[in-house]
């Protein structure tokens, strides 16, 4: 993993002040991977544990992503949906936004130019506030495979495919496929180019339709490190400055929320989910 990658995790006093200790504690020894798991204390202790679900030696990468009993019982599914609607509360409030702002005159004569040339910049005037791409229409539409079994928009192309957010608009034809992971920070390259490679096919199917499409892999790690590929999803659909900020920490949060209560549990054979405050 490199650095480039991470966007900067910052704890200010108050947060730390504020923080339970066996949060703070938790938040510390899993960044640095210095957790009492299995493998940590054969090499402290001399002793010899195994992973209680599935026997075979424990990592702490072990517990928080490897376990296939913890994936089996859907342990780091329902982690990764904690994540999911984190990050889909975010778009989804940007959305409504975005769809409630008046449609003014100087956009609607920029319209036909919203797409520009590859390292052109786009033509904006101060006087109106910037939303972001997004402002190029007023009916956005939003499908997150959460509570309800995600279909595809038929009218985009027909797939069994799912991802876990799809964020459209008919006219002109543009969607993006937002494909949410949770891995170990080490795997954050492998995670993004493995859902790259995923739909690729898919996009340029549609884009055969008329469709622009744009895929966009993005992850937020286990160890409550968010990658850089989330912050440019956001700034890219004009959730910026503080908002931003205030997102990647939420997202941070969740992820680091979860992962605890998975490190708690790990040596209850029979699990159930919490919930996440």
């Amino acid at each position: 993993m490199t650095w480039e990658s991470v966007e900067k995790r910052k704890l200010s006093w108050s947060e730390i002040w504020g923080m339970e200790s066996a949060r703070l504690s938790f938040i510390i020894r899993v960044t640095y991977d210095v957790l009492p798991s299995p493998i940590n204390l054969q090499l402290w202790l001399g002793l010899y544990t195994a992973c209680p679900l599935c026997t075979v030696t424990a990592t702490l990468k072990h517990i928080l992503v490897g376990c296939r009993t913890s994936l089996t019982q859907g342990r780091y599914t329902w982690r990764h949906n904690q994540v999911l609607r984190c990050l889909a509360e975010k778009v989804e409030c940007k959305r409504k936004s975005i769809n409630a702002q008046p449609f003014t005159n100087q956009e609607e004569r920029q319209f036909s130019s919203a797409f520009v040339r590859e390292g052109d910049k786009p033509k904006t005037s101060p006087s109106t506030p910037d939303l972001g791409p997004l402002k190029v229409a007023r009916d956005w539409q939003m499908q997150v495979d959460l509570d309800q079994r995600l279909i595809f928009p038929s009218e985009i192309i027909t797939t069994t495919l799912r991802p876990d957010l799809v964020l459209w608009y008919n006219s002109p034809k543009l969607a993006y496929i937002i494909e949410l992971t949770v891995p170990w920070e080490e795997a954050f390259e492998e995670a993004f180019e493995r859902k790259k490679l995923r739909y690729a096919n898919l996009a340029a199917e549609a884009e055969n339709r008329g469709w622009k499409i744009k895929v966009h892999p993005v992850e937020v790690g286990c160890r409550v490190l968010v990658a850089s590929t989330t912050a440019k999803l956001l700034r890219e659909i004009g959730i910026r400055g503080q908002a931003q900020r205030q997102a990647i920490r939420e997202l941070a949060n969740t992820a680091e929320r979860t992962s605890h209560w998975l490190w708690l549990k790990r040596a209850d054979i029979t699990w159930a989910a919490k919930a996440v405050s």
